[in-house]
């Protein structure tokens, strides 16, 4: 099949063009003009094709969807949830109406699956949310999530569009940004540096990158109903301080942890975690990487590409 995919250029992306390519589907990922983060897909540069343009330029969106004709869209682009200070108006641009461009510009072909990748920032504070959960967000980053979740369900009702929602939970693994919680411990603990956090408290459901590229491939080559939503998570929250010490542990603690060195943001989800019930129901797909095997495989990465990892945003 001929896959379109935004926000290709992060840690999912290069792990799920790779798998694109080897099943002998044709890619092409848009990109930001100038865009930094293409190093991760460097080893697969050859066999895609790039298209430079700013999502929230509808005209350069929509030339880019009429001249690639896409059977499916992995809409992943999106802003970070880190940092805090993102402006709510550059997470509304970015991710509400880069979202309404994509769909608007799908309306002219026709005939694409939309499969959009939201967060479990959209359901808010709460732990084992499924997908009937009532979605109140408590950050600007959620908000926008959420409003762009409700852009792709009315114009794909209104346009005929098949759309599928698959929300992320806390995925980690090869390739992802140094300031997360997983390879700033890691990347410390190569420079034997201190592991510094903030309380520790906060729980997330962390996730192994290979899963939720399975559960990206299982929608794409076996379309569910129209209009899907699905949790893609472990189904477990973790404490982030437990999770930092395991890696640690895992490395044979060569630094000390300090809890607390940090400041916590204002507007912190202290719980958030997923129920994925209806993905194990529905899709057949279940995780097959425990958390312990998926930080081994994440360390073993970093330590063998140090280098280009710290310089990935």
């Amino acid at each position: 099949m001929n896959f379109l995919i935004t926000g290709g250029t992060g840690m999912i992306g290069a792990s799920l063009i790779p798998r694109l390519l080897a099943e002998g589907h044709d890619v092409t990922v848009l990109s930001r003009p100038g865009s930094a983060n293409r190093e991760r897909l460097d080893p697969v540069a050859r066999d895609i094709t790039i298209a430079e343009v700013e999502l929230t330029d509808p005209r350069g969106v929509r030339r880019i969807v009429q001249e690639t004709a896409p059977e499916v869209v992995f809409h992943m682009a999106t802003t970070p949830f880190n940092p805090p200070d993102i402006a709510a108006q550059e997470h509304m641009t970015v991710n509400v109406a880069g979202t309404a461009n994509v769909l608007e510009a799908l309306r002219a072909v026709g005939g694409a699956r939309f499969i959009r990748i939201g967060s479990g920032a959209e359901y808010g504070a709460g732990s084992d949310h499924d997908e009937t959960h009532p979605r109140r967000p408590t950050t600007a980053f959620g908000v926008s999530k959420l409003c762009a979740s409700k852009v792709t369900r009315a114009l794909g009702e209104i346009y005929g569009l098949h759309v599928t929602e698959l929300l992320f939970f806390t995925p980690f693994g090869p390739w992802e940004r140094p300031a997360r919680l997983i390879p700033h411990t890691i990347l410390s603990a190569l420079r034997g540096e201190c592991v510094k956090l903030s309380s520790g408290e906060q729980r997330r459901d962390y996730l192994y990158v290979d899963d939720v590229v399975e559960a990206m491939l299982l929608v794409a080559t076996t379309p569910p109903r129209a209009g899907a939503v699905f949790n893609i998570c472990a189904g477990k929250s973790v404490r982030i301080a437990e999770v930092a010490a395991q890696v640690l542990e895992l490395m044979g603690n060569p630094v000390p942890l300090e809890c607390g060195a940090l400041s916590t943001r204002k507007d912190e989800i202290w719980d958030c975690s997923g129920n994925n019930s209806r993905a194990r129901t529905e899709l057949g797909w279940s995780p097959r990487t425990d958390l312990t095997s998926g930080l081994e495989k994440t360390i073993r990465w970093f330590r063998e590409n140090q280098d280009v990892a710290c310089r990935l945003n």
